[in-house]
């Protein structure tokens, strides 16, 4: 038995590192806020979530106890400001979000979302891979759990890490409740829809290169529509990018609303997700909810996020993307098929499951 006892015995106060919500940290901010929603609705047995965050945030319910820390950078955000927080408010548990201090005492869970840091460091800056595999991989051997998002990603922390299996839960992710079925346009081009930031491991430049080939061929009036920023490696994809809008049948729409992004999903004739790497892959799921159909990678976790909702292709292989996609662009029984199973898979993953399953895991930490 832990240091608590039996954990009904009072309840457990967890603090969480909200920081990541307003800083428009794409997918850590979508899990935190997934994760805040779910746990509003299920209001686990027990635990007390005390989330901490670093921008005013209308996420977590008004009156319920929280605690807003002073906007810094990284150093002074998780060696100062961080730790003071988490004294302030008396947790018996912290959950950090990929950074916690390695040499941290009080018990801790850390999630990770995925380390493709460490499987690919030629997708980040010099440097930037080693300072991130060392202390991340040193806080997941101090934690005592770490959750993740798929079990691909479990196992190779696992293989990778030299980790126990059972130290690693994986909780995974869902659809956020606005992304449901809309009005698909009923005339007009067809629209292939990229969502994405812009790097190279999102492997733009090839889906641009078969966007090219298929208007040469059966689709001339084919369009490709790309949602997102660029990021910081974002290179010659971006390059590649500008020049197609240049030429016409492009259209770049940067970082978009969830309402503009819903509208996106629900219009387009389908979505191709590239991705040379992915933890989770949350447009896919996003897309399959809105009741578009997904033509994706076969690579890491997406074969397990999308099941049999998907078509998919090698990602290295142009021949075989433009294969898969002009299939579905040619078969409209095809693409009614895709999205009837989409909505179906989407509705299997739940933000109030995954509240629940992270309760489970602070439980099982705190026992340990």
């Amino acid at each position: 038995m832990g240091k608590f006892g039996c954990v009904s015995e009072r309840t457990i106060r967890v603090a969480l590192d909200a920081t990541a919500i307003g800083r428009r940290k794409t997918g850590n901010e979508t899990y935190l806020t997934g994760l805040l929603e779910g746990w509003k609705e299920t209001k686990p047995e027990g635990l007390e979530l005390l989330p901490i965050f670093s921008t005013p945030s209308t996420v977590w319910t008004q009156g319920s106890k929280s605690l807003q820390i002073p906007p810094a950078g990284f150093c002074k955000r998780h060696l100062v400001e961080l730790p003071k927080a988490r004294v302030e408010l008396k947790a018996d548990l912290y959950h950090g979000v990929y950074w916690m201090r390695p040499w941290e005492k009080e018990p801790f869970v850390l999630t990770v979302h995925d380390i493709s840091f460490a499987v690919h460091p030629e997708w980040f800056r010099p440097g930037e891979a080693w300072f991130y595999t060392t202390l991340i991989k040193a806080a997941a051997k101090k934690a005592r759990k770490v959750i993740t998002v798929s079990e691909f990603c479990r196992t190779e922390i696992a293989e990778k890490w030299d980790l126990p299996a059972d130290k690693i839960e994986t909780t995974q992710e869902a659809a956020r409740s606005l992304f449901q079925p809309g009005k698909k346009k009923k005339s007009g081009p067809p629209t292939i829809l990229f969502v994405s930031a812009i790097h190279p491991r999102k492997n733009l430049g090839r889906l641009i290169r078969v966007w090219r080939r298929l208007r040469i061929g059966r689709f001339p009036d084919l369009r490709l529509k790309v949602v997102g920023p660029a990021a910081w490696a974002a290179g010659a994809d971006l390059e590649a990018l500008k020049a197609a809008v240049a030429k016409g049948g492009v259209q770049w729409l940067g970082a978009q609303t969830d309402t503009e992004l819903k509208e996106a999903y629900q219009t387009a004739t389908l979505l191709v997700y590239p991705s040379l790497y992915e933890g989770f892959g949350l447009p896919p799921l996003e897309a399959m909810a809105c009741g578009c159909p997904v033509v994706c990678s076969n690579t890491a976790s997406l074969p397990e996020v999308c099941g049999e909702a998907a078509e998919y292709f090698d990602p290295t292989s142009e021949e075989e993307m433009a294969t898969k996609i002009a299939y579905v662009l040619g078969s409209q029984g095809r693409r009614e098929e895709l999205s009837r199973a989409g909505i179906v898979k989407a509705a299997e993953y739940s933000w109030d499951r995954m509240a629940e399953e992270t309760a489970a895991v602070y439980r099982r930490a705190i026992e340990g």
